[in-house]
């Protein structure tokens, strides 16, 4: 039987500016931009859903204290408030209450700044990834990418965890976890830059699309098998699982032709911006 397809839409929630040499190894020293991008799922009996909530307003007083300040400086944000996820939903004609689950892909400040605007929805994350930022702060925080003020206060009530990918094979990322069990949106981890961090098999209209979050910074990357360049390796959780994890994904890409890959900071996805899959 085959899986309910969703619809998709890439909303983007704004940019912070890097060089082109820390994202794709061997590039140009250049300023060039990062764009936060998000995606908004329909699934046709469990309603809207969200994946990744991208950058909001609040980010700004969340990286005012030190160390978080450092941030800006290392990748100045270029911010508009009706960007929020939460706004453009609201334009699109959904009720932002109606986000029936939020899906985060890892626990970097781009990618859950957005997290608290969602207060009805159901959060879902790796467990491995939960548990590596529960508790931390400071220094140790800032590390891992992590900012511990935007996280929602009821987190904790609202989270349910994945501890087990033990769904069917995607090859070659290993075991899934079908999030609805009808084979619409099925989770795969893809792990090295984040602790836990998890992509997104959807089976949308205009057919497969692989949400890669930032298994790759770039879909050029995946192409060329090219990593980051050393800052990239130095903020990773765990450099030799994000060469592998670089490596299955062009593997996926090379088996796979008919799937759409978008990684959340490619210029590539960027184009897609609005278009509904």
């Amino acid at each position: 039987m085959n899986p309910p397809t969703v619809r998709l839409r890439l909303l983007d929630t704004g940019y912070c500016t890097a060089s082109a040499s820390h994202v794709l190894r061997g590039a140009p020293n250049q300023q060039i931009t990062c764009h936060a991008l998000v995606a908004l799922i329909e699934h046709p009996i469990c309603g809207p859903v969200l994946w990744d909530t991208g950058y909001a307003p609040r980010i700004f007083e969340a990286l005012h204290p030190w160390p978080f300040l450092l941030y800006q400086y290392a990748t100045p944000l270029h911010l508009d408030p009706d960007l929020a996820a939460v706004s453009q939903i609201h334009a699109l004609g959904i009720d932002p209450a109606a986000i029936t689950y939020v899906i985060v892909s890892h626990f970097h400040l781009d990618h859950i700044a957005g997290l608290a605007d969602f207060p009805q929805a159901a959060i879902i994350a790796a467990a491995d990834a939960i548990e590596h930022v529960i508790g931390v702060d400071g220094f140790a925080a800032l590390r891992r990418g992590f900012v511990p003020a935007l996280m929602p206060a009821d987190f904790t009530r609202r989270v349910q965890p994945i501890y087990r990918f033990d769904g069917p094979e995607v090859a070659p990322f290993g075991r899934s976890h079908d999030l609805f069990g009808d084979g619409s949106l099925v989770l795969v981890q893809l792990p090295g830059h984040a602790r836990g961090q998890i992509g997104l098999l959807a089976h949308t209209a205009s057919g497969p699309v692989l949400l890669a979050a930032d298994g790759a910074w770039q879909s050029r990357s995946i192409r060329e098998q090219r990593g980051p360049g050393a800052p990239g390796y130095l903020i990773a959780d765990n450099p030799r699982e994000l060469d592998a994890t670089l490596a299955k994904l062009h593997q996926f890409a090379q088996a796979h032709p008919e799937v759409t890959i978008l990684p959340t900071h490619c210029p590539e996805s960027y184009a897609l911006v609005g278009r509904t899959m």
